[in-house]
């Protein structure tokens, strides 16, 4: 009952909030402008990701479902081409392909690629990086996440960690540049109650929420701690565990020379 009365008001919250800061998104994609935990703090860091890339930049998503890269890209001026399998509800004019096929787009079309939570679901992953590398610029930006170690979710063909996601951007012809890991020390989807009550409580008394302070707050804690390596061991411990890279063009990587050279008589 109580959760019924609240959420006309959280519904107000978001719109107001959005609204104060200059984006608009529909309704069912807003949660993720003021949610954390793979929302609001993953968007942050996506920006950062994304920074000095102006106005108009042409940018292609991978996966579009949630919404929340597309309408993030879209509020910040980025000219925005959606990719899935199906459509997805609300999201106009989706290029519906599967990235593991050839792309329908000239060669070096984008400034920015984003790939999100998709290449654990794919069985030619290689092959549909390669394909994003031909259609991404060469001063171009691929961002991709990934969950490590998650073999619980029945859509996921490969099985991830570190140390495999940097040998599949490199198979795929990129270098990374940055890597971001999540949670930054614990799943901050946990505060989104404390969070909302005190953005009610500014909204009432001051006639503004508090999501653009609090999200900033847990954007640059994920993104510095983010940054940490060795809390990787202690972020291991629960389902959260994953990472941002950034990634630019480069050679790809000959796995058959390297295996050639550790398992053959020819590397003696």
């Amino acid at each position: 009952m109580i959760r019924q009365h609240l959420q006309p008001l959280y519904a107000r919250l978001k719109q107001h909030y959005l609204h104060s800061i200059g984006f608009d998104a529909p309704e069912r994609y807003r949660s993720s402008f003021v949610h954390w935990g793979g929302g609001a703090e993953a968007q942050y860091i996506c920006t950062r990701l994304l920074e000095n890339l102006g106005p108009g930049a042409k940018a292609l998503i991978v996966g579009v479902m949630g919404g929340r890269d597309y309408f993030l890209l879209k509020n910040l001026g980025f000219n925005v081409t959606a990719l899935d399998i199906g459509l997805q509800p609300d999201i106009p004019d989706i290029v519906l392909t599967n990235v593991e096929e050839p792309l329908p787009f000239p060669d070096q079309t984008f400034d920015a690629v984003l790939i999100g939570e998709v290449l654990e679901h794919l069985e030619r992953d290689v092959e549909a990086l390669r394909n994003v590398r031909r259609v991404l610029k060469d001063d171009g930006r691929l961002v991709v996440t990934v969950p490590f170690y998650n073999d619980w979710e029945g859509g996921h063909m490969r099985i991830h960690s570190p140390v495999s996601c940097q040998r599949l951007l490199a198979l795929g012809g990129f270098v990374i540049q940055d890597c971001v890991e999540r949670p930054a020390l614990f799943r901050p989807n946990v505060f989104n109650p404390l969070q909302h009550g005190v953005s009610l409580v500014s909204y009432l008394v001051r006639g503004r929420t508090s999501y653009a302070a609090s999200n900033r707050l847990i954007g640059l804690l994920s993104w510095r701690l983010g940054h940490v390596r060795w809390l990787g061991r202690f972020r291991r411990l629960g389902r959260g565990y994953g990472a941002y890279y950034l990634c630019r063009k480069g050679a790809a990587l000959d796995h058959v020379e390297i295996n050639r050279s550790l398992y053959t008589e020819t590397a003696r």
